[in-house]
C-alpha cells in the first residue's frame, strides 16, 4: 500500500481498493484515490488495526531556514526519510501551524530534494527538538503542550535541562553520587571564593548553556594568584579581589555553576571525553552509540565547534568501561525521567581521571548528531522502534 498528498483538497490518500487506513492521533481516516496514485510520497507498512504511525517534529519558526524551520534541518530530513522507509508518516512543523485543530507540516520529498507544505494528522508522537530554550518558556509553546495533552499525544522529552537542576536531581538519589564532581550555584563572592579556596581548580559553566559556550576555568595558585581562562584567553589577577571586581559583573547577569576541575586523563597529550548516546528500550536505557572527542586548540573542552577532534572509541574501549557506562546510561535515564518527565533519548559527557574514575559533566536532552555515520544509523534505529513502542505498545509512557 502507498499514500500520497492531494494538494487541490489537502487530503491523504491511500492506493489500496477495499482498504481501510486510519493515521495519528484522532485516528483520522484515509480515503481511496486510485487517480492521483502518481503522487506517491511514501510506502506505508500498515500497523495493528490498519493505523498509520503519525511523528510530528517539533521546532521553532526560523525565516533564513529552508522552509522556515529552525534547529538540525539535517537531522529532520535524515530521520523523517528514514521513517519514510519504514512505514511511518513524518513532518516537522512549528507552533505557528497548528491552528484550531488542523495542522499545517512539513514533508521532505527526496524526489524534489525539499519540504513540502502539507495538511497534516494530529501526530502520535510529538519528537521535540525545539532549538530555544527561550521558546520552550513561551506561550506560544505552553498552549502547545496543553493542546497535545488533551489530545493524548506523547510528547517525546520535556525539554531542555538546567546543569545545576541536573546536578541536584542526580546527587539527590545518591547512587551515581562518586560520578559527580563537587559543584554548587554561583549565588555571590562568599560562595565563589569559599569554592575556589576548597578546590583550587574550577571550572564555571552556564547553568543553560550548551557546546561549551560560556565556560571559564579558575585556578588559584600557591601565591594566590589567579588564572582564569577562556576558550580563546587566560587573564592573571593577582587575588579574588582584583579577580571579583573585574569579571563580577559578566558572572552574576547570568546563571552559573561552579565545578570543581576533574584532572583529565590525557592521549597523545589532550584531554578527552567519552560522548553517550542513550535510548529508553522496553523498560531499560540502552547505550546505542560510544564516542570519544579529544581536545586540541586548548585543553577547556573538548567540543568539536570548539577545536576539538574525534577519536575511535574502540581503541579506549574495555569490558569494564562498557558496563559501567551502562550502568550510568540506566541510571540516569530512570532518575531523570522520574523527576522531569520520560525522556526516551538523551546523550552524556562522561570525562575520566588519572585514575580512571567515571565522571557526569553534562545530560544533553537533545542530541545533536553525531559525526560517526554508524552512531546515526543506530540512532535512527531506535527512535523508530520506540516510536513504534509508545504508540502501540500496551504500556504507553506518558
Amino acid at each position: 500500500m502507498n499514500i500520497f498528498y492531494d494538494s487541490a483538497s489537502e487530503t491523504w490518500c491511500h492506493d489500496q481498493k477495499d482498504a481501510v487506513l486510519f493515521a495519528g492521533a484522532e485516528e483520522e481516516e484515509l480515503s481511496y484515490n486510485k487517480e492521483l496514485s502518481d503522487q506517491i510520497l511514501c510506502p506505508i507498512t500498515k500497523f495493528p488495526g490498519n493505523r498509520v504511525l503519525v511523528v510530528g517534529i517539533l521546532t521553532s519558526f526560523n525565516h533564513k531556514k529552508e522552509a522556515g524551520l529552525g534547529g538540525n534541518v539535517s537531522l529532520f530530513r535524515d530521520l523523517s526519510l528514514y521513517l519514510f522507509q519504514h512505514g511511518i508518516l513524518a513532518y516537522a512543523f512549528t507552533g505557528k501551524e497548528l491552528t484550531s485543530g488542523s495542522m499545517k507540516g512539513y514533508v521532505f520529498s527526496s524526489d524534489a530534494n525539499e519540504w513540502i507544505e502539507c495538511k497534516m494528522p494530529l501526530p502520535d508522537i510529538v519528537y521535540n527538538r525545539i532549538p530555544s530554550r527561550g521558546y520552550e518558556a513561551s506561550a506560544e509553546y505552553q498552549s502547545l503542550t496543553k493542546h497535545f495533552n488533551e489530545h493524548n499525544v506523547t510528547i517525546f522529552n520535556p525539554g531542555f535541562l538546567d546543569k545545576y537542576e541536573m546536578h541536584e536531581t542526580l546527587l539527590e538519589d545518591g547512587s551515581l553520587a562518586k560520578h559527580l564532581p563537587a559543584t554548587t550555584i554561583l549565588q555571590n563572592r562568599a560562595c565563589l571564593e569559599s569554592f575556589l579556596d576548597t578546590h583550587r581548580h574550577i571550572y564555571l559553566k552556564p547553568c543553560k548553556g550548551s557546546q561549551g559556550k560560556g565556560i571559564y576555568t579558575i585556578c588559584k595558585n600557591p601565591d594566590d594568584t589567579l588564572l582564569f581562562s577562556s576558550l580563546i584567553r587566560s587573564e592573571t589577577f593577582s587575588n579574588f579581589d582584583s579577580f571579583w571586581e573585574t569579571k563580577k559583573k559578566d558572572l552574576l547577569k547570568r546563571n552559573y555553576l561552579a565545578q570543581r576541575a576533574v584532572i583529565p586523563k590525557k592521549l597523545l597529550g589532550h584531554r578527552y571525553d567519552y560522548r553517550i548516546l542513550v535510548h529508553y528500550e522496553k523498560g531499560f536505557y540502552k547505550v546505542t552509540g560510544n564516542a570519544v572527542r579529544m581536545s586540541q586548540t586548548q585543553e577547556i573542552t573538548t567540543h568539536t565547534p570548539r577545536g576539538g577532534k574525534l577519536y575511535p572509541y574502540q581503541n579506549l574501549q574495555t569490558r569494564r568501561l562498557n558496563l559501567t557506562l551502562a550502568k550510568i546510561a540506566q541510571k540516569c535515564g530512570e532518575i531523570l525521567s522520574k523527576k522531569s518527565g520520560f525522556f526516551g533519548e538523551f546523550s552524556m559527557d562522561i570525562g575520566e581521571d588519572e585514575s580512571g574514575s567515571l565522571f557526569i559533566y553534562e545530560v544533553n536532552s537533545k542530541p545533536m548528531q553525531f559525526d560517526e555515520k554508524e552512531i546515526e544509523a543506530n540512532r535512527l534505529l531506535h527512535l523508530k522502534n520506540l516510536f513504534i513502542e509508545l504508540t502501540f505498545s500496551n504500556r504507553i509512557i506518558k
